[in-house]
């Protein structure tokens, strides 16, 4: 079966499960009052504007909740595997999910099954789980755990030169050279954990693990640059790795339906670990995920990290 039209049926079956679209700094006057003291040394109304705002100039981001945007980029060679792959050689990166946590990475536990919502991303890609069944982002909003969470989709594509089916943006998943680039809100402590499918394989996908990727240190700035090494691929645990990637056809993008393929019965576990005698890339050569702090978010529509979980 051709490239093009592999492709073409793995977006027709994530694209019927309907995935959906997810998609300032703080200005202020310099302060030019000098204020005065009264005779109980409390300060005047003009010398605590004053000190506030000189205080909202020097402290960065402090003001408020910060924007984030996140680039996922797919680094990957264009031959990695043979041209008589499922994908032709490439590997793609499918759209995904994301969740924004103070604590460790609510998508998963290491060495315990995968819930419903990651088997469905890990072996057919979609985000938003197998039909009448919760997806993993229905799963990441009802979490305590996850401040706020969602999916970056194919509206969020920015660029995928190797796209077989030539249409930039818009196709999922993305080809070596494709990225994925979304928006995230974060104040001081939070975290960010990923979540997208490795294509092709059997229920291998891309992700941080238990401490996820630090957004925001309590006691310093936003994460400014690349943060690839925090990631790692993971083996679902809910589909036997039975044929090399690229050639079975319990495989996306080649099975002929999102849930085909035998259980495993299995647990989450790095996919180092699992000896299969097959070949996959060194993380930093399959995809680069960089943070780009974009300013305060402090009265934008955007609320606080606890305000904003749906």
């Amino acid at each position: 079966m051709s490239q093009d039209r592999t492709r073409r049926r793995f977006v027709r079956a994530i694209g019927g499960i309907g995935l959906g679209t997810m998609a300032g700094c703080l200005g202020g006057d310099e302060g030019s009052g000098s204020g005065t003291t009264t005779e109980s040394g409390e300060m005047t109304d003009s010398e605590m504007t004053t000190e506030a705002t000189e205080t909202t100039d020097s402290g960065g981001m402090d003001a408020g909740p910060a924007a984030i945007t996140v680039r996922i980029e797919n680094v990957a060679a264009t031959d990695f595997y043979g041209d008589d792959t499922h994908t032709g050689g490439q590997i793609w990166i499918t759209p995904g999910a994301y969740a924004v946590h103070p604590g460790g990475n609510p998508m998963f536990t290491e060495g315990e099954p995968a819930s419903v919502g990651l088997e469905a991303l890990a072996e057919a890609g979609p985000p938003t789980g197998f039909p009448d069944e919760p997806g993993l982002v229905a799963e990441l909003r009802s979490d305590d755990a996850a401040a706020t969470a969602g999916a970056y989709t194919p509206a969020d594509t920015v660029a995928d030169p190797n796209d077989p089916m030539g249409e930039v943006p818009g196709a999922p998943p993305i080809a070596p050279g494709g990225a994925f680039e979304f928006t995230v809100e974060a104040e001081p402590g939070a975290r960010l954990s990923v979540a997208s499918m490795f294509v092709p394989s059997n229920d291998v996908f891309l992700a941080p693990g238990a401490p996820g990727i630090e957004l925001w240190p309590m006691d310093g700035d936003p994460v400014s640059g690349d943060v690839t090494d925090a990631v790692e691929l993971w083996d679902a645990g809910t589909e036997p790795n039975a044929q090399p990637p690229g050639e079975g056809p319990d495989q996306a993008p080649a099975q002929n339906s999102l849930d085909q393929g035998d259980d495993e019965d299995g647990v989450v576990r790095p996919l180092s670990s699992v000896d299969d005698g097959y070949r996959y890339p060194a993380v930093n050569d399959l995809v680069g995920i960089t943070l780009t702090p974009e300013g305060s978010m402090e009265g934008s529509d955007g609320g606080s990290m606890t305000d904003t979980q749906s």
